[in-house]
Formats: structure tokens, C-alpha cells, sequence
């Protein structure tokens, strides 16, 4: 009896954790079983490779290159960005740049804030980028 209720906790454990993507920004879907969620923070302080720069594309913006390569995706994913600071509020809203049709992207993506900011502003009030990204390993 005991081993039959840990087998049924075992498959709602692993039914529970299923993802499913609907769509992704190329329009190509792959078999529900090469489907990865992936997590990081691009930390404001250059702590794990990432930082903030002012934008030359975007006046009076900021950006900030994120690594995902670690994630090993096959195609450019569905990403998910917030801003994250001790400082309740103080961090603009961002937006995500990446190219659809670039395998390049499959490994980074950009983070570019909608609001006018510098980068040594960023850095004073520590905004912390949360990322997820969801997509494809096989």
C-alpha cells in the first residue's frame, strides 16, 4: 500500500511539472519533451557578468547584455524580464530585444529600459534584472 501511494505522488510530481509552450517567437513548436523553463538574475553589480551601459542605439536608455547560454536552447525562447531592487519602486520598467529569426539569440537576449535612466543611476539604486526564459533543447 505504502509503495502504491509513492508511486502515485511520484506521477503527480512529474504531471505536475509538465510545460507546455503554445507559441514561440520564431512560430516553431517542438515535441512537449524538449521543452526547458530556465531562471537567472543579471545582477546590477557585474557580480556574474552582466551589467548596466548606457545605450548608444537608445538615447537617454539603458541595456544590459544577459547570458543564457548555459540554458542550451536550440532556438530563441520566450522571455519573461521584472526589475528588482532593495529600493522599493525606484527601477523603470524594461523591455526585451532580441531577433525571431537569429539562433544567436538562442543564447543572450538584451534588456533595454523604457524609461530615461543612466547607467550609474541603475547601479545606485542595484536593479537586478529576474529573467525566465522558456524554450526548446532538442
Amino acid at each position: 500500500m505504502l509503495l502504491l501511494a509513492l508511486f502515485s505522488a511520484v506521477l503527480l510530481i512529474t504531471k505536475q511539472s509538465e510545460l507546455k509552450i503554445l507559441h514561440t517567437p520564431s512560430g516553431v513548436t517542438r515535441p512537449p519533451h524538449c521543452a526547458l523553463t530556465c531562471v537567472g538574475v543579471a545582477k546590477w553589480d557585474w557580480s556574474n557578468g552582466s551589467r548596466w551601459i548606457n545605450s548608444g542605439a537608445f538615447r537617454g536608455k539603458v541595456l544590459m547584455h544577459v547570458d543564457i547560454g548555459q540554458c542550451n536552447f536550440v532556438s530563441p525562447p520566450v522571455i519573461t524580464t521584472s526589475t528588482r531592487s532593495p529600493f522599493i519602486g525606484l527601477c523603470p520598467p524594461l523591455t526585451v530585444l532580441t531577433k525571431t529569426d537569429s539562433d544567436e539569440y538562442s543564447n543572450r537576449f538584451y534588456v533595454v529600459s523604457l524609461k530615461s535612466t543612466t547607467a550609474a543611476e541603475m547601479r545606485r539604486k542595484e536593479c537586478d534584472v529576474h529573467w525566465t526564459a522558456f524554450g526548446y533543447i532538442c
